[in-house]
């Protein structure tokens, strides 16, 4: 029999081999998703990766996220709750470590999202988990800019069903953060257009191809 000490080891490996590829593929990114003649683009924050992993901790996001990149988190720094149980994080992680995949491959756009305690206006989807995002505000709720941030991970919990309606994704590109245009396609439908209302923010060259 498999101790809850040796299960919370075994969430322990998992959330940093989830930190890993987090690093690795989406922090410090910025994705563009294009969806007919509308768009949104997600931040990967490196303070967004506790929202995603479903365990509770008294560290900061920032130092949580710090020690499980590096291979630092302890036992002891993290632990699970009614609303975060063990039960929840295990079947959360392994998806969290695939996570990069809805950043370059084929995906939907989910709008107004029900989950048991919020609605997501976005999430973003292949059917076999979904990533809810929100928008950048601030403690009063004012908007800060554009973007939309990683909230929360479901796992085969009825998204789709649970939305008002969604989009397939034509388009996909990622730029660093730090810089202002998009360089890199992730994904592309070959039977569609780049439409030119994101003109102004990806590389000219992909309208020349």
């Amino acid at each position: 029999m498999v101790t809850k000490s040796a299960k919370k080891a075994q969430i322990r490996t998992l959330i940093m081999n989830a930190a890993h590829a987090y690093a690795k593929e989406l922090a410090g990114k910025v994705f563009l998703y294009v969806y007919g003649n509308d768009y949104l683009e997600i931040s990967f924050r490196k303070e967004c990766f506790l929202h995603l992993t479903g365990v509770d901790t008294s560290l900061s996001a920032n130092d949580f996220y710090k020690k499980a990149k590096s291979g630092k988190l302890n036992d002891k720094q993290f632990f699970f709750s009614p609303s975060h149980s063990m039960g929840v994080a295990k079947k959360k992680l392994p998806c969290l470590i695939r996570l990069p995949e809805l950043t370059s491959t084929m995906v939907c756009i989910l709008k107004d999202m029900t989950t048991v305690t919020l609605m997501y206006k976005i999430g973003v989807t292949n059917l076999e988990f979904t990533l809810g995002v929100t928008e950048n505000v601030d403690a009063k709720g004012n908007k800060i800019d554009n973007f939309y941030l990683p909230r929360t991970l479901r796992v085969k919990d009825r998204s789709v069903e649970r939305s008002k309606d969604g989009d397939i994704v034509d388009f996909i590109f990622m730029r660093e953060a730090v810089t202002d245009i998009y360089k890199t396609q992730t994904f592309a439908d070959s039977n569609k257009k780049i439409p030119r209302v994101i003109e102004n923010m990806i590389d000219s060259s992909f309208y020349q191809e």
